[in-house]
């Protein structure tokens, strides 16, 4: 794009809803180069902007995590200024105004619905409130290589490959590890604990969610979704879970991805081109070597061995 009027309404579409202020350098006025890709509502882009840019606001319904390849940026609140260094990654909070400013910057950006966070801060924490995010950094160095650790990982792994990227296990899977992460990685105030305890929960609760994931494995399920089929809190799930099977939900799914992985290498054949990769993926799992260690803890062989006999 070159056209200013363009510019800010991609901005604000993608970024921020209130103001911006949009100023081209030079003659040459305002070039805005990028891709970017959706991934069941999580937005990945890559960017690169001639121009300087002032937001007032961002997107309330959005968790924005840029990551700083080159140029200059700031975000500003009403205690301090953050200027962010060239590699550096910093979280625009939801929850208070914030200004953004930027000059010819390229960065690398993850949105992250809102909901999406605070569904995954609920499903470990309990309690019914939003995150918020009490500073813009990582916690830590180390937790910000985590972060852009993660991020290479999504876009070197899976949106390296069209398969894996329209995959909607794998990419459920991958929304919800983008969650976990940011929670992880920058600091934030936790939903605060339910202190009562879940009370009795009767087997019947764990069958209907068993079969919820059963008729749904080619797609990934939250733990939300599978309490709200059970009948009962994400919290009283788990315990029913750990208390009527010695598991939990999502050990559970994983098993029962396993066991189709297992049926489909067993049905396989290796000379119509069916490999034990893609089989792998077409059950949510991309990590081969985890893949294979978990197969062979299960079934007793190499999953290659499954797939040759």
């Amino acid at each position: 794009m070159t056209d200013p009027d363009e510019v800010c309404a991609f901005f604000r579409v993608t970024f921020a809803d209130i103001d911006i202020v949009l100023s081209a350098p030079g003659p040459a006025g305002v070039e805005l180069r990028g891709t970017g890709v959706t991934l069941g509502g999580v937005a990945v882009h890559g960017l690169r902007c001639s121009a300087h840019i002032r937001t007032d606001g961002v997107r309330e319904d959005l968790v924005n995590i840029v990551h700083l390849r080159r140029g200059r940026l700031a975000v500003t609140d009403r205690r301090t200024v953050d200027r962010v260094a060239v590699g550096g990654v910093v979280v625009l909070p939801v929850d208070r105004r914030v200004e953004v400013t930027c000059d010819a910057v390229e960065s690398f950006t993850v949105g992250i619905p809102t909901a999406l966070v605070d569904e995954v801060a609920r499903s470990r924490h309990g309690g019914g409130r939003r995150v918020r995010f009490e500073g813009v950094r990582p916690v830590s160095a180390g937790l910000q290589r985590h972060w852009l650790g993660t991020l290479a990982y999504v876009r070197q792994v899976v949106l390296a490959d069209v398969d894996l990227a329209t995959n909607p296990l794998i990419v459920g899977q991958v929304r919800h590890l983008l969650a976990a992460a940011v929670l992880a990685d920058f600091p934030s105030i936790p939903v605060p604990l339910q202190r009562r305890g879940p009370g009795v929960v009767a087997p019947s609760v764990v069958r209907r969610a068993m079969d919820h994931v059963e008729a749904h494995l080619d797609r990934y399920v939250s733990l939300a979704e599978l309490a709200e089929a059970a009948g009962v809190s994400p919290r009283g799930l788990q315990y029913a879970f750990r208390r009527h099977q010695g598991t939990t939900p999502a050990r559970f799914a994983r098993r029962a991805r396993l066991d189709r992985a297992h049926r489909d290498l067993r049905d396989g054949d290796p000379t119509a081109g069916d490999t034990v990769a893609a089989i792998a993926a077409r059950w949510g799992f991309v990590d081969a070597k985890r893949f294979a260690t978990d197969y062979r803890a299960a079934y007793g062989q190499p999953p290659s061995r499954t797939l040759r006999g």
